[in-house]
């Protein structure tokens, strides 16, 4: 059977925005024809150049992993090693003359472009699925000078050379098809919920409203946030006392870490008092109830080449669990937000009218929310069928072999 192999640092089955990326992704592949094989890694194995079985498959597709690098030498060896590939090859789990395509999801650039001849001696194509382009980080330590040399490496040359590119943004679409490879765009898709009685609004009570933090690591600096938590704070700030009562739970993130990157927000967070809970890193099953039962979601971002060139799967998370979204001007989510049904775009440039637009939007009715709500679940505007034909016309450009 025709098959298709799925390589990355993701980490199955779903502990990281890029493990549900590639299962879901997956899914389009099996629906044209593709036996699926995800080889992804996991920090609860050594790193010792085995390939195991992974805990469960992903659907129908088989799961292997590799070890997490545990130290300098071992992830030295991660970035140039096509060695995983190899090994499952090795255990039987694959016969290279039934792949028909491997997938390196933002590989390191020399393990990609091994990666990608292992796979033209198999007579398959090689694809680069490409989500995120990582901004320069300071040149001061060797660890930070191979990454930045590696994303450059991987992202101006080894991507070019590929057969084929599959992206997440107009942004990184307009970049490689201007290099005449096909392209594919596939945002961020997210598995939809078996019931949707949990996203029914309270009647009474304050309103619900979530924010999801990401990238509040130690030593994070204002500059490095992508997710603007605290334009949503300060915004917020502003009408709190012009509006119906509210919470608003910031999930991702606990209140000393956000304080150690915004000390200035002190005061603010007293101010707005028991409106605020930071609930810290929650699992996921917990993080998606609270989605369902939200009114709205937060998604803010600032633009760089590192938002651009990604797809926020906060957003497509919220609309596919029925929960409208209030965002900024984000690029890669304008071919899919409806304003008024999906949500609404407040203008995070001139903080009077983002004031203005948020008083208007807390102060709806909630029969006028649960109609939002009720067309975001019923828009399945992220499930993977709607891009099951795109992807068959990306393969058929890139002469990879049918499915069978």
């Amino acid at each position: 059977m025709s098959t298709i192999i799925y390589v990355g640092g993701f980490e199955l089955p779903d502990r990281n925005a890029a493990a549900q990326r590639v299962c879901n992704n997956a899914s389009i592949f099996r629906d044209l024809g593709y036996k699926v094989i995800l080889l992804g890694t996991s920090r609860d194995r050594p790193y010792d150049g085995t390939v195991y079985p992974a805990a469960e498959n992903v659907g129908s597709a088989a799961a292997w992993e590799v070890g997490y690098p545990a130290s300098t030498g071992q992830w030295f060896d991660m970035i140039r090693a096509d060695w995983p590939l190899r090994r499952l090859v090795e255990t039987g789990a694959v016969d290279p003359a039934d792949v028909t395509a491997i997938i390196c999801y933002n590989y390191p650039a020399i393990a990609q472009a091994r990666l990608s001849r292992l796979a033209h001696s198999w007579g398959a194509s090689a694809f680069a699925d490409c989500t995120e382009w990582y901004g320069t980080r300071s040149w001061t330590t060797p660890a930070n000078v191979v990454k930045n040399l590696d994303v450059a490496l991987r992202m101006r040359w080894v991507n070019r050379r590929m057969d084929g590119i599959i992206t997440t943004s107009p942004y990184m679409t307009q970049h490689y098809s201007a290099k005449s490879l096909p392209v594919v765009e596939i945002p961020t898709l997210i598995e939809e919920p078996g019931s949707h009685d949990a996203g029914i609004l309270a009647n009474d009570g304050p309103l619900s409203l979530l924010a999801v933090a990401s990238g509040f690591s130690e030593g994070t600096l204002e500059k490095d946030v992508h997710d603007r938590i605290d334009w949503i704070l300060e915004i917020l700030d502003r009408v709190s006392d012009k509006v119906p009562p509210f919470v608003l739970s910031i999930a991702g993130v606990d209140r000393e870490r956000y304080l150690s990157v915004f000390p200035r927000h002190c005061g603010l967070l007293e101010r707005l008092g028991a409106q605020v809970e930071f609930l810290g890193r929650i699992p996921r099953v917990e993080l998606l109830d609270r989605l369902q039962r939200a009114a709205f979601a937060f998604v803010l971002r600032h633009q760089s080449r590192v938002t651009l060139a990604g797809f926020p799967s906060k957003y497509s998370e919220a609309i596919t669990y029925g929960t409208p979204v209030i965002v900024n001007k984000i690029p890669s989510i304008a071919s899919y937000h409806v304003e008024t049904c999906t949500g609404f775009t407040i203008d995070t440039d001139d903080r009077d009218k983002a004031t203005t637009a948020l008083r208007a939007i807390l102060k709806r009715d909630r029969a006028v929310i649960e109609e939002m709500k009720r067309y975001c679940r019923e828009s399945h505007i992220f499930s993977a069928s709607n891009f099951v034909t795109p992807v068959q016309d990306f393969l058929n450009r890139s002469g990879t072999r049918p499915g069978t």
